[in-house]
């Protein structure tokens, strides 16, 4: 086992695992010297799964290999579209599981344009199922391309005034805004959302002809290490979210590689990263 970093504000996602049982993914992690895991329950984006598999049993099992492993997790994602007319138990299902884990964050999408009546008239019903399970919802600025009421930093305050509620705060993306409003400056964005963002996801981003792929950090077209250092600076929490396996097309579209990737290529993609972010904290 490596040793671990030293701060203790940064997780590491399970997503670069896409394709993996967690009885792989956390001894891995260890392996890696990570003790902070950020789970990734997100529709599209990883192994496919539905609200029925995130039980208490389950829940336990995690916690206990966690346990083994000397690892927590404060972290939880389970991205929806919090304006859809089923928002409310999807998002019960996944504060319920979170907060078993202990999780205090569940990270997710806020809604679609399309979506946005519904999503303001059940907010109330969500913040209460988020302190039910004493859990706050961080809302994610989307990488799609679809219109959203949280496209960038520039929603983000308007956004939370608008909801008007303690159970909400924003985790900021600078690897979406790369795909989702391709004609800002990924970089600037994202420091405008520093005062206002609870939580950031680092998530290295590098254009192609046709589309975007996910790759190691400090390999991106978004300066993530310029990013990462302020976060580090201001003891801002982050986590590394590096889903090797998915990429974007041209229209920000997601898709998956046919196959996992082999798990020593994970391994090295993130010790590779984590070394990367640790030559950060020695100036």
């Amino acid at each position: 086992m490596r040793r671990p970093m030293a701060t203790s504000f940064i997780s590491v996602s399970t997503a670069a695992y896409d394709g993996y049982g967690f009885d792989v993914i956390l001894p891995s992690l260890a392996w890696c010297g990570v003790t902070n895991v950020e789970f990734a329950f997100i529709d599209g984006y990883v192994e496919a799964f539905t609200d029925s598999d995130f039980t208490e049993s389950f829940a336990n099992d995690l916690k206990n290999e966690m346990r083994r492993y000397g690892q927590q997790c404060h972290y939880f994602s389970g991205h929806i579209d919090l304006g859809l007319e089923n928002a409310a138990a999807r998002l019960e299902a996944r504060c319920r599981f979170a907060a078993s884990l202990g999780a205090s964050f569940v990270i997710t999408n806020a809604a679609t344009c399309e979506h946005e009546s519904t999503f303001f008239k059940q907010a109330a019903t969500l913040a209460a199922i988020a302190r039910e399970y004493g859990v706050r919802i961080l809302l994610e600025n989307p990488g799609n391309g679809v219109p959203n009421v949280f496209d960038s930093s520039a929603d983000a305050l308007a956004l939370l005034e608008r909801l008007g509620d303690e159970a909400f705060g924003i985790n900021y993306d600078m690897g979406n805004l790369l795909s989702h409003c391709p004609g800002q400056n990924a970089l600037v964005d994202a420091r405008a959302a520093m005062p206002i963002a609870d939580h950031f996801h680092l998530k290295p981003c590098a254009r192609r002809s046709d589309g975007f792929d996910f790759v190691s950090f400090g390999e991106g077209d978004t300066d993530d290490k310029a990013l990462a250092a302020v976060l580090l600076d201001q003891d801002k929490p982050f986590s590394l979210e590096l889903p090797f396996r998915l990429h974007r097309d041209a229209g920000a579209q997601p898709w998956r590689d046919e196959q996992p990737l082999p798990l020593d290529r994970i391994e090295s993609q993130i010790l590779r990263s984590l070394e990367e972010l640790a030559l950060l904290t020695q100036y």
